[in-house]
């Protein structure tokens, strides 16, 4: 009996001794860190703050961490957000989450939305498989622009902002080394009637003004007009984009501002991208459009309409048009009322990452505005003040 109460005692404590030894080898549990960017509105009230969560997938036993800073993209530390150079996030035992906050600055100028990256490093009992966070600061400012005799203009400079190019349409004939004639008829792929021509009766500058013409001969019955591109001369990738301009008015009447990829020669439409500007029937005088055109599996296409009111129409007073194009998005504007928006979560944005250059024409009948009839008086004219972009 005493070698047997022995016996039991000795592999009790050989069991509890395997047991223990287990359990020390098993390997500590190491969380992973997870985290999403920030999309945060700028706001004009100081005092306001960038506030990044991040997460543990589970709980641990011991204190883990990691160290983390900024660094600018196209946010500028000490302008649009104040930099942090040696932060350090904790978690205490049993933690799951925790979050840093980066002071952001306020103002009150119509910008790009501009981002900012929260770089982590040095991490300790915590793993991550990013270790950066892309802080986007998303401008909701507004600027009203200038009401003048003939309509609205705005300024040739903005705050933060540079003047890469423009047309002011000062000289006395077009700046062929920034405009193309394009010409000819044939339709143009929308069942149009007009010939465009390069015939000053039909695009001519005066007096600061840019005019593309539409005549009827009437002997005929043929429509001319004008077409101008700066393909190959004048292409850009993003930015703040204005166009002053005023209508022509008249069923089948169709004026267009938009802008084609410098990449269509070589991949086609609509692989190339299509930003329109502004588009309008000359029908009705009260309404605009702004519509992007894309490929995704076959031709797609979104867009809105900005209506004004009778006092206010396209006619008769000059508008600025205008679209801000950046990285990831397009916004459109009449006046500074911006009214439409896509961004590459909404559409396959690959081609308005590169580069377009402007259209300006007056279309005569076709397949969305119909063609003209009785009502149609002839000339009709689209004027343009200036053209400018911003970077």
């Amino acid at each position: 009996m005493k070698n047997a109460a022995i016996l039991a005692i000795l592999l009790f404590l050989q069991a509890n001794l395997i047991w223990s030894c287990k359990k020390t080898e098993e390997p500590a549990v190491i969380p992973e860190l997870s985290f999403t960017d920030l999309v945060i509105p700028e706001g004009n009230t100081p005092g306001r703050s960038a506030t990044l969560s991040f997460r543990l997938s589970e709980a641990t036993t011991a204190t883990v961490s990691f160290k983390w800073h900024t660094e600018d993209g196209t946010a500028k530390a000490g302008q649009d957000y104040t930099a942090v150079t040696d932060g350090t996030v904790t978690f205490v035992p049993g933690e799951l989450t925790a979050s840093i906050e980066v002071p952001l600055s306020a103002d009150s100028d119509l910008e790009f939305d501009e981002n900012f990256y929260v770089l982590l490093s040095d991490f300790s009992g915590v793993t991550s498989t990013k270790t950066q966070a892309k802080v986007t600061i998303e401008n909701d400012d507004t600027y009203t622009v200038q009401s003048v005799a003939d309509g609205y203009t705005t300024p040739d400079t903005y705050p933060g902002m540079s003047l890469i190019w423009s047309d002011e349409f000062d000289e006395a004939t077009l700046n062929t080394n920034d405009w193309n004639y394009e010409i000819g008829g044939g339709g143009w792929g929308n069942s149009e009637l007009e010939i465009y021509t390069n015939n000053p009766a039909n695009v001519f500058l005066k007096d600061g003004y840019l005019t593309i013409k539409a005549t009827k001969n009437p002997y005929t019955g043929d429509y001319y007009s004008g077409r101008i591109t700066t393909k190959g001369k004048q292409e850009f990738t993003y930015g703040r984009i204005d166009i002053r301009a005023k209508m022509p008015v008249g069923k089948g009447v169709w004026p267009a501002l938009w802008m084609l990829g410098g990449n269509i020669s070589s991949v086609g439409w609509p692989n190339c991208g299509e930003i329109d500007i502004m588009e309008y029937l000359g029908h009705d005088p009260l309404t605009v459009y702004g519509t992007v055109h894309y490929n995704s599996g076959g031709h797609q296409y979104t867009g809105s309409k900005y209506v004004v009111g009778a006092a206010e129409d396209y006619h008769t007073k000059f508008h600025v048009f205008t679209i801000i194009w950046q990285e990831n998005s397009i916004e459109w504007y009449v006046d500074y009322h911006k009214y439409f928006s896509v961004n590459s979560n909404d559409i396959a944005f690959d081609a308005f990452n590169l580069p377009q250059f402007f259209i300006m024409n007056v279309a005569v009948g076709g397949v969305w505005p119909g063609y003209p009839d009785a009502t149609t008086v002839f000339p009709q004219e689209m004027v343009v003040d200036y053209v400018r972009i911003f970077q």
